[in-house]
This record gives structure tokens, sequence and C-alpha cells, in this order.
């Protein structure tokens, strides 16, 4: 008996190799965003164990972002040609085996090195195991799979920051790497117990676009991390841009005159796939400034240890763990185009009360904002994977989970390192005349350093108020785009939806061409 499914043969979520996929890809994404907001809660720890630049430590948190987006792509077109199971497996030992790595790592630069190739097994894990819950899932059973696909990426927000917080109790930072190695080991000795998936039709790699899009990609992350440090308008950033301009170029021309490319550029005409991109890039910098920036925020000015700063952003993620679980039930009443303009706006209304915070405001003044602005985030988190696969037809699933994923992570990575860079711009010029050495006030409270100055204190707060309201402007133009590009299309096939024909799925424009019988409907009985 053949140990491979096609992208035609879809189980239903009844069977239990379906299941198996579901529960293993679970543990897995958990694991992901574990890593990424786990690093932020170490970075006073880790600066006190080897004194780094603060561009050597900015790149433990930037190191894992920029190779986790970059690579996305690249891994989802492989994926579909040699095997949606073989690249996670690949994925999750890579990511395992560099986080155990990191935990013995005795410099800075070592540590590093290993949040890159961690970066790199994130990438491949993320995207092969996508497309491999959706080439075992159809209709509804599509929609249950990835709300829990997305309960258990909620989960990993949620307890990220508290787990690392608890874990550097026991082991200091390095303990912050333990459930990553182990989890991820475990859950790669248990993947040859899967059915492999591919899409058969898939011909050879293009290495053209692939080299061309992940380099422009890199420089593209790489130009937002270190402007920074070394300014906009320094030859480096402006050459870096500059180049990424001319990769992308490459790349659209390379992808033009491929006959099987590694991304096909008719997506991007297609409204409800760009919208749903668009969506999740809006809400990146909605809320990773606030899992970034509060913990050192808090550590800072309030004088909160790890735990304690840990402990406080459970309130904004907890909400991304029990939305997900809702997904099935809203998915009856609303479509997409209704969930993500909702929830782009109660997003933004979150971060509008949180903008009112002080250095003297408790921690019960924080709790309203903190979970309004984790329930908008929590709503996309709940659909906008399925949507984005559930837009194209499913032998091109690998080419849609990788671009989006793609454009999510590189969200991500912008809108930490923007998000970092306006704090530390605006801290250090409302500093200037008011102490004596701007630049080392500004590195202490950045590295999280308590500060018992009042006027410290305030530039911090003005500083992240900024951030803040430049994370609104950004939600509150999203929201009617997303209402306009994702709105249906007066044709028999009216909404292509991630729930299938039964008319249970979350609903997303229909202009997205062989989407798949069994994703187009109706939809009835719903808001749209």
């Amino acid at each position: 008996m053949s140990n491979t499914t096609t992208a035609e043969e879809v189980p239903a979520l009844s069977r239990k190799p379906a299941w198996a996929t579901l529960l293993l890809v679970s543990v897995a994404v958990f694991l992901l965003p574990i890593a990424m907001t786990g690093a932020g809660v170490a970075l006073p720890e880790i600066a006190k164990d080897f004194h780094p630049s603060s561009q050597a430590l900015q790149w433990v948190v930037s190191g894992y972002n920029v190779t986790f987006a970059a690579l996305m792509l690249a891994f989802g077109t492989i994926a579909d040609r040699v095997g949606r199971r073989r690249i996670f497996q690949i994925g999750i030992a890579l990511f395992a085996v560099s986080a155990l790595v990191g935990m013995l790592a005795n410099s800075v630069i070592l540590l590093d090195i290993t949040r890159i190739t961690g970066g790199i097994g994130a990438a491949a894990t993320l995207t092969a195991g996508s497309t491999l819950v959706a080439s075992r899932f159809e209709g509804t059973q599509r929609v249950r799979a990835f709300g829990i696909f997305g309960t258990a990426l909620g989960a990993g927000l949620a307890f990220g920051p508290l787990v690392s917080a608890l874990m550097m109790e026991f082991m200091g930072w390095r303990g912050i790497l333990l459930l990553p190695a182990a989890l991820g080991m475990l859950v790669a000795v248990f993947t040859p117990a899967l059915r492999e998936s591919r899409n058969p039709d898939a011909k050879r790699v293009d290495w053209t676009g692939t080299v061309t899009f992940t380099l422009g990609l890199v420089l593209l992350i790489f130009a937002l991390v270190e402007a920074p440090t070394y300014s906009w308008t320094s030859g480096l950033v402006l050459g870096s841009l500059a180049a990424t301009v001319l990769l992308f170029a490459a790349f659209a021309v390379a992808e033009k005159k491929q006959r099987h490319p590694m991304f096909d550029l008719s997506l991007l005409r297609n409204t409800g796939f760009m919208g749903v991109n668009a969506a999740a890039v809006a809400m990146a910098f909605t809320l990773l400034p606030l899992l970034v920036l509060l913990p050192t925020y808090f550590s800072a000015v309030k004088g909160y240890s790890a735990l304690g700063a840990g402990s406080v952003l459970i309130i904004v993620t907890i909400p991304t763990l029990i939305i997900p679980m809702l997904a099935p039930v809203i998915a009856k009443w609303l479509s997409v185009r209704v969930q993500l303009t909702a929830a782009m706006l109660i997003a933004a209304g979150g971060m509008i009360w949180l903008s009112t915070i002080q250095p003297d405001t408790g921690i019960a003044a924080l709790v309203g904002p903190l979970l309004l602005t984790g329930t908008g985030y929590g709503m996309t988190l709940a659909i906008v994977d399925g949507a984005a696969i559930s837009s194209v037809d499913l032998k091109r699933a690998g080419m849609a989970s990788g671009m989006f994923n793609a454009m999510r992570l590189t969200g991500d990575t912008a809108a930490a390192a923007v998000g970092g860079s306006l704090l530390l711009t605006i801290t250090s010029s409302h500093l200037a005349g008011k102490v004596a050495d701007p630049g080392k006030v500004t590195a202490d409270l950045n590295s999280g350093v308590h500060t018992t100055s009042a006027v410290a204190a305030d530039a911090f707060t003005s500083a992240l108020h900024v951030v803040i309201w430049v994370s609104v402007i950004l939600a509150l133009i999203t929201a009617p785009l997303l209402w306009r590009a994702l709105r249906p299309k007066k044709t028999p096939s009216t909404v292509v939806a991630a729930g299938g024909p039964s008319g249970t799925g979350p609903a997303i424009a229909a202009d997205a061409g062989p989407a798949g019988e069994d994703l187009v409907q109706a939809d009835r009985g719903r808001v749209v």
C-alpha cells in the first residue's frame, strides 16, 4: 500500500491519519511562537551574561525572524515537489537541534547563529505543516482543522512569554530553549509515521526565483533591523534597500519566463488572497510591538522581573488561544470579510485605549485594552491561514502558504524593527538636554534596566505612545481596504470559502481562479 497522498486525495477529519497529522503539526506550530516571544523576555538576562553590543543582542530576536520570513515561499514550493511530510520533518528537526545547541552557546555570536538556523527550520515547519493539514481535510472539516491549527499558534503566543519566564527561573535564559528542543525532537521522531503528501504536477524547483526572492527578502529585513543602529540614511541601509528592489524586479522577470514558476504572479491579482495577506501584515503591527516592547517597558519603567512581565502579557495573548476554538461557530454567521474587518477595528480600539498608559498605571487598568487588542488579533489568527490556502487550488497550496507566511513573518519582523527603532529614536530625542548622556540612558532602558528617574520613565512612555498610534493608524487604514478587497463578486460562484459547500466556512472574494469545487459556495444565511 502506498504511503503517499497526492493533492487530490483528502481524507475526512474522522480518519486517524488525518488526526495524527493535525496533532503533530499543532504541537510543532505551538513551539514556533514560543521561540519568537521567549527571546524577547530573555534579552535582559542574555545581556547580563554576555555583555554584547546592542546590535548583537538585537539579532537574538531578529536572526530567527529574518530566516523564518525569507524562506517561507521557497519551502512552500519545494515541499509541493519533494514532499510536505519530508520538509516538515527536516524543518522541525533543524528547529529542535538549533534550540539545543543554543542552550549550550558560550557566546552571543554562536547564539545568534543558532537563532538563524532555527528560523530556517521554523520556515520549513510552518509552511509544510499548514499544507499538510490542508491536504488532509476538506469542507467544514478543514475549517475545524484550521481552527485547531490557529488555537495551537495562539497557545504558543499566549503562553510563550510566561512559559519562557518560568523556565528562566530555574535555568536562566537558556531555559527558554528547552521546550522547543525537547518537544521539537519528539515531533521529528514521530513524523515518519505520517503519510506523505505532494503536488503530483509539481516540476523541478525554480532556483532562479528561489534565490532572487529569498535574497531580496533577507536584504529587506536586514535593512529594517539595522536601520536603528546605522540610521535610515546610511550607505549600508540604503544599499540594502536598493539591492532589494533590484532582486525583486529580477524575481518578477524570472517568474514571468518560467513555465513552472516558484510563485504564480497571477496570485497578486487575486484580491481575496492579497486581502488576507494585508490583514496578516497589519495585525503584525498591532501585536508584535506589544510582545517585543512591553516586556522591556515593564522591566525598565515598572521594575518587573521577567516572570512578572511574562505574566502581564498573558492578558493580551489569552484571546489568541480561546477565539480560534470558536472559529467553526463564528464562520456559520460571519464571512471572512466581516471577521477580518471587525478584527482590525477591535484591535485599533484596544490600542487607542492602551495609549493612555502612564508610568504609574496599574495592571488592573491595562486588562481592558490588552484583552481587546488580543481579541482582534485572535480573530484573524483563527482564519487567515485556512483562508489564504483556500483561495487557490490545492495543487498550489504550498505556493500560497509560502507567500502568505512570508508576508506575515516579514510584517512581524518589520513591526518589531520599526517599533524598536521608533522607541529608541523618540526616547533619545525626549531625553536630549534633560540628562547628561541620553544615549546611555536610552540603551539602558532598551535593555530592561529599571530606572528610578521620572524623566527617563516619561520619555520611554511617550515613545511607546507613538509606536502604539502608528499601529492604530495602520489598522484603521487597512479595515476599509479589506472590506473592499474581500467583497463578494456578482457571479454564480460568489464566494470562495475555506469551509466548503456546506455553507459553514469563512468566505473570501471569489476571483481566485480554479480554487477547487469543494471551496465554492453561495454563502447563504451569513453576513458577508
